[in-house]
């Protein structure tokens, strides 16, 4: 037994479930000592957001300095959370390496487009399993908004315009198309009503038509075809992965933002920015990763001010 005088109180050894550490020792008072043991709380596990933050945080202060990686660090932690209630299954956000999150972090920092929820995001938060059973990685994918929210930057805008079999259309000595009729209320939603898609690229002070372009069904699937999502979606032991494969849930949303990207790539729209160019890359990228082996790139951040914020606020 353990002696007790009232000079010093006597102490309980009170064992805490945290791997190799020692058992502590808590003084208790006189009153507490006659053979009672405090209890010990287990400590809170945080939430996604708080994870979220704690992840940002110090990652964008050594670049940005402590209030502006404060705001930045609030504020993706806010849009990931959302993006997580809103999700049809939020666990899958909750296992997510801490290496994919920390990626989709420092994109939503570089763009200052910060992932959002429902039909007017500039960009979505997306977890995705390499494998079944396995933990899923974050991803970072644009919507066909957010490629013209970087277009906006560059002084120009974008619209994308889905072509049915039943409208009438027409291309130019310059290689410019004419919509000449539409039928507008039978717009193509399914892979089977879409003929193509025509991109116009304007400028965003004056609103003047730079360029008409028209990328047809073929040149679309061919980019489709080399997603991995879309892939394993469709060979037998991805069958399960359809309910979140942008091709085959969003698939008209999904042919006008690669038509987009046809442009870009084509030179009908320039984007020169270099943290644009960075958003762009990890839109595709996020879209042809092998599923059942590689896994993210890593992103560094370089040493310079974040961008201005598009996206929901904390």
């Amino acid at each position: 037994m353990t002696k007790t005088t009232t000079d010093q109180p006597a102490a309980a050894v009170v064992d805490i479930p945290t791997g190799k550490q020692p058992a502590v020792e808590i003084p208790l008072s006189g009153e507490q000592s006659a053979g009672s043991v405090q209890a010990v709380k287990p400590k809170r596990a945080p939430t996604f957001r708080e994870r979220c933050y704690e992840i940002s945080f110090p990652m964008l202060k050594s670049m940005v300095g402590e209030e502006r990686a404060k705001e930045a660090s609030g504020r993706v932690a806010a849009a990931l959370a959302a993006s997580r209630a809103a999700a049809r299954d939020p666990k899958d956000f909750d296992l997510c390496t801490v290496e994919s999150i920390g990626r989709v972090v420092a994109i939503s920092a570089l763009t200052g487009i910060y992932p959002g929820t429902g039909a007017t995001a500039l960009a979505y938060a997306i977890p995705r399993r390499p494998r079944q059973g396995e933990d899923p990685q974050l991803t970072y994918q644009l919507s066909h908004r957010g490629l013209n929210a970087l277009a906006n930057r560059a002084g120009a805008h974008m619209v994308a315009i889905p072509i049915s079999y039943n409208d009438h259309i027409e291309a130019t000595e310059t290689g410019d198309v004419v919509i000449r009729s539409m039928d507008l209320d039978n717009p193509p939603t399914t892979e089977a009503e879409l003929r193509g898609v025509v991109v116009l690229v304007k400028r965003l002070d004056t609103g003047t038509l730079v360029y008409a372009g028209w990328v047809p069904k073929k040149l679309i699937h061919e980019r489709r075809d080399v997603s991995d999502s879309y892939k394993y979606a469709e060979s037998p032991k991805g069958d399960w992965s359809k309910v979140s494969s942008p091709w085959h849930a969003w698939y008209t949303p999904q042919a006008m933002k690669t038509a987009m990207h046809y442009a870009i790539a084509r030179g009908w729209c320039v984007i020169d920015d270099t943290d644009a160019q960075r958003a762009l890359s990890a839109d595709v990228e996020s879209d042809i990763i092998d599923v059942e082996s590689r896994t993210l790139n890593s992103v560094k951040l370089t040493r310079n001010e974040l961008p201005a914020i598009e996206g929901p606020a904390e």
